[in-house]
């Protein structure tokens, strides 16, 4: 039996459905199906729009034209036409022109130019091959044309055999069609049945019926297919040319048994929700997040549309296959290729945000925060800070949201922060850190306590920090007495010796100097040098002590006598001498008990020493005096335990400042040496 191309074949408003349904056999990236014996319709597959955002939807168009003009199998065909009596010569003329326009039909679908090929039967008592089959339209056309009516008795089995001698073998390359035209009056016994039958066993027939001349079972008997799926009938010859088109297209395009569609869609894609449409009332099924099924019993050559939503996930991005793959089915191994299509995914790229400008001081650390990035259609999946300049400080937590950054020296650094989001897509913004320059930090840790004596080293001793690690520093000191050491360069720890030429009391002030410019000055309190040959001192009388000056009583004034002497004994380092304070407002008698030195400098002397309060030791003390017009005394007192002053008449003021208060009676002199 002739299986190759064997078939069930339907009527034209049905088959283009199978021919779109075969069509649909796309992959939209290219997956074909297997080949198709009968035509291959023309697939198209489209998107619109052909270009979205991510999370963008699209409508993906299958389409397959059912009249497809090719045939994928070269395809013979035999007319078998009724020669006999009981047609007169309008309807046998009326016959032939049809034939001839079924020639003309099928060479148009393109039987011809696919390597078919076209034979034409004709019968009446008997049967006789008015061409056998041949690729030659024009010859095909001329024999039917020319072929004269033998207007004899009617034996169908001898045209269905006579066709089956033209066909030749069953042939599995081709597609081997009989198409009978026949009124039906056969003579008694013809033996139709068993003809057709041989002829059907390497030929797909199809039977038209004219006139009421011939039974439905007749038609049936001749043609293949169960029922009436191969057969036609008409009331008269006049009626043929209506049936054209449509048993052409029986013939030419054949349909489809029991085709479906599963269309698959490709990584990056969900089906819309609802949005899954097939054309002539074909079912959708098995709809799924990424997929879905049409099937229908059968298709002819009208145009099936499919129509699907797409929404794109997320990722990837860019020209995206839309499907992974759509497989097409039908009883007839039937297989088209569907165009490619590809849907270009438009992705944002994330937005950066190193956030405001900082400042941060040296040695000190500031956070850099990068929450303000986003990405408008994704997820930001990395975080990068970079640029810190290693002169001006230093970043670390650079793959975090927010990134540390500490000054190491002043300037203005640019930061950049790059983030990336799920897609792979990128973004930088840049923000500026000003680095503050803070000033050294300057500590003395040696000064001189003991008097010196005038011609003898000074020296003092310190430590200074700077967070700014890269800064560089020098070191000036003013001795006091009028020299200023220069600034020379300067690590810490520190240190400078001087010689004072001269007696007196002296502030020592040290300065570092970072090279921005900061700088932090400590000073060594006052410094003693003295002068063993410079002269001493005495006094006697009294003062008006101010209110204030007795911190137990701070109400307390009046008058304070007083008395001394202080002078250096030749060769020695240390005065001697006595000292008598009284303030009797305050109940208050200091008596010295020892000193410790003497400056004498000009009209001014000052000197240090311990003793007792009211017969209590433990107090030390500090006398300045000056001799003028008039002379002034101060006299401070305080307990040399924790430094609280007992009485001070010129309290607050430095112990280096000259002193205020007149002497209400008495006088002091310097002495000269």
């Amino acid at each position: 039996m002739h299986t190759a191309t064997r078939r069930r074949l339907v009527p034209a408003r049905i088959r283009s459905v199978a021919a779109v349904i075969a069509a649909t056999a796309l992959t939209l990236g290219g997956v074909a199906m297997a080949p198709m014996a009968s035509a291959a319709p023309t697939p198209d597959a489209t998107a619109s729009p052909t270009s979205v955002a991510r999370y963008g939807t699209s409508t993906v168009t299958l389409t397959l034209d059912g009249e497809s003009s090719t045939q994928s199998t070269p395809t013979d065909l035999v007319l078998v036409l009724d020669e006999s009596g009981s047609i007169d010569a309008t309807e046998f003329n009326q016959l032939n022109t049809f034939a001839s326009s079924v020639v003309t039909a099928v060479a148009a679908d393109g039987l011809f130019a696919n390597g078919g090929r076209v034979g034409v039967v004709g019968f009446s008592s008997g049967a006789e091959t008015v061409i056998p089959l041949s690729n030659n339209q024009a010859a095909v056309a001329s024999a039917i044309s020319s072929n004269p009516q033998s207007a004899l008795s009617t034996c169908i089995s001898c045209g269905l055999n006579q066709a089956s001698a033209v066909m030749g073998v069953d042939d599995p390359a081709r597609n081997q069609l009989v198409i009978v035209i026949t009124d039906g009056n056969a003579d008694g016994g013809d033996p139709t049945a068993a003809a057709a039958t041989s002829l059907q066993a390497k030929a797909e027939v199809f039977a038209v019926g004219v006139g009421d001349g011939i039974s439905q079972s007749t038609l049936e008997t001749i043609a293949s297919g169960a029922g009436d799926a191969n057969t036609f009938a008409v009331g008269g010859f006049g009626s043929l040319a209506a049936l054209l088109s449509t048993l052409v297209a029986a013939v030419v395009v054949p349909g489809a048994t029991n085709p479906s569609v599963t269309v698959t869609l490709d990584a990056g894609w969900d089906l819309v929700p609802g949005s899954v449409s097939a054309g002539l009332g074909a079912t959708v099924s098995g709809v799924t997040t990424n997929g879905f099924t049409v099937s229908r019993d059968d298709l002819g050559d009208e145009n099936l549309v499919i129509t699907y939503g797409i929404k794109h996930e997320g990722a990837p991005c860019g020209p995206l296959n839309v499907n992974s793959s759509v497989v097409y089915t039908d009883d007839e191994d039937a297989t088209v290729t569907f165009p490619p299509v590809v849907v270009t995914v438009n992705c944002l790229p994330p937005v950066a945000d190193a956030g405001p400008d900082k400042t941060v001081a040296e040695g000190s650390n500031v956070s850099l925060d990068g929450s303000g990035s986003h990405d408008p259609d994704g997820t930001i999946t990395a975080y990068a800070w970079s640029g810190a300049d290693p002169a001006i400080g230093t970043l670390s937590d650079t793959s975090s949201t927010v990134a540390t950054y500490a000054g190491l020296d002043d300037g203005v650094d640019a930061v950049t922060l790059g983030v990336t989001d799920d897609n792979g897509l990128t973004d930088t913004d840049s923000t500026d850190v000003t680095v503050t320059n803070v000033a050294p930090s300057l500590t003395l840790t040696s000064c001189p306590v003991a008097p010196n004596q005038v011609g003898t080293d000074v020296s003092f001793a310190g430590t200074f920090t700077d967070p700014g690690v890269n800064d560089t520093h020098t070191m000036t000191v003013d001795w006091g007495d009028g020299v200023v050491s220069p600034a020379t360069a300067a690590t810490s720890p520190v240190g400078a010796t001087h010689q004072y030429a001269s007696a007196g009391i002296f502030d020592i002030a040290v300065t570092v100097t970072d090279d921005d410019g900061g700088s932090d000055t400590e000073t060594c309190g006052f410094v003693v040098v003295f002068d063993p040959d410079g002269g001493f001192v005495t006094g006697g009388g009294w003062i008006t002590s101010p209110a204030g000056a007795y911190p137990a009583d701070p109400g307390a004034s009046g008058r304070a006598n007083f008395g001394f002497v202080s002078k250096y004994q030749k060769g020695a380092t240390v005065p001697t001498g006595s000292t008598e304070f009284q303030f009797q407002a305050g109940n208050l008698n200091f008596h010295s008990s020892d000193y410790q030195w003497l400056v004498v400098a000009g009209t001014k002397a000052q000197y240090k020493g311990t003793g007792s309060v009211n017969g209590v030791s433990g107090y030390s003390f500090m006398l300045t005096a000056t001799d003028g017009s008039p002379d002034r005394l101060r006299m401070k007192i305080w307990k040399t335990s924790d430094s609280t002053i007992v009485y001070d008449n010129q309290i607050g003021s430095g112990d280096t400042t000259n002193p205020t208060t007149a002497l209400s009676g008495g006088q002091i002199v310097i002495h000269k040496g």
